[in-house]
Order: C-alpha cells, then structure tokens, then sequence
C-alpha cells in the first residue's frame, strides 16, 4: 500500500505475534496495522483509556469470544468459519476448534504501531490512513 500515511506505517518496526508480549505494547494512544506475508491486511486505531495495550491486547486474546476484536472476527469469516453477524454474538456461540485457525492465522502475522499524542490525533490519523486505502480485512 502507498501514500504518506502508509509509507509511514510501512516503516514502523514490526513484530512478529507469535513472540509478542502484552508488556511490550505502550499505553499511548496510537494506530496499528497487521501484517502477514508482508502485506498490511488490517489497520485499526486505539483511542480507549488503555490506548494500544489495551487494543492489542483484544486482538492478540486467544480465547472463544471473538466480540471484542473487529479483526478476529474479520479472519473467522475470511477463513469461512463464521460470518461476523454470528461472531459477534454474546455470550460467544463459537467453539474452541471453531476458533483454533482463526488464532493459527493470526499466530503468523507481524504487527506495528505508530504512537500519537492524543485519541483526537490517532483516529485522524486511522481515518486518513484508510481514506488512502483499505487493508482487505478493514470493511468500513
């Protein structure tokens, strides 16, 4: 993906899921992108009260309940396991090995984060960095 804002994106460190802990993930607010074989596949803002950490940390969960992460929920319907309109139900209706290749896909990506100064300036940011162009796993 090109423009500016993804040029910037595309520069931030990225690191890999599969050795990433929570306690690496800053607070701050910010925006991050998911990759896997080198190509963004989803990017999403952090604006909350635990900023980054506390995004990521949704996403990176392993558990059943797919609610709480957009992108968890966007691979289970890629991967032809459930539509989102099922995935976010709660309590969640899916099962441990429903959700098992949604993880093992996201085992292999690569994640970066850029920081920002504020909530106000991170979704700008998301919103302008998705106006550039849309990571196939982002559907608004």
């Amino acid at each position: 993906m090109t423009g500016p804002l993804w040029t910037r994106m595309n520069a931030q460190p990225r690191r890999p899921v599969a050795g990433l802990r929570n306690a690496q993930i800053p607070s701050s607010p910010g925006v991050y992108a998911w990759y896997r074989n080198g190509a963004p596949v989803y990017a999403g803002v952090a604006a909350g009260r635990e900023g980054l950490h506390g995004r990521l940390g949704e996403h990176l969960g392993a558990g059943n309940d797919l609610t709480r992460s957009s992108f968890r929920r966007n691979v289970c319907e890629l991967l032809g396991i459930a539509p989102t309109t099922v995935s976010r139900i709660r309590p969640t209706v899916l099962t441990p090995a429903q959700v098992a290749p949604v993880n093992a896909w996201i085992s292999v990506c690569e994640v970066a984060w850029l920081e920002c100064s504020s909530p106000d300036e991170a979704d700008g940011f998301e919103k302008a960095l998705l106006r550039e162009q849309k990571p196939p796993l982002n559907r608004r």
